[in-house]
């Protein structure tokens, strides 16, 4: 099973998957605590 690679919380090791984001060309996993997060951030990437 894969876990969340979330870039900006690299410790983060939920399996709760909720998106695929493209970063940097790479493909990640991003588990549903941290999409809440960065959703509500002013992030561009």
């Amino acid at each position: 099973m894969e876990h969340c690679k979330n870039p900006w919380n690299r410790e983060c090791q939920n399996e709760d998957i909720e998106v695929y984001i493209f970063f940097r060309g790479d493909k990640l996993p991003i588990c549903r605590s941290c999409w809440s997060k960065i959703a509500e951030k002013d992030l561009e990437w």
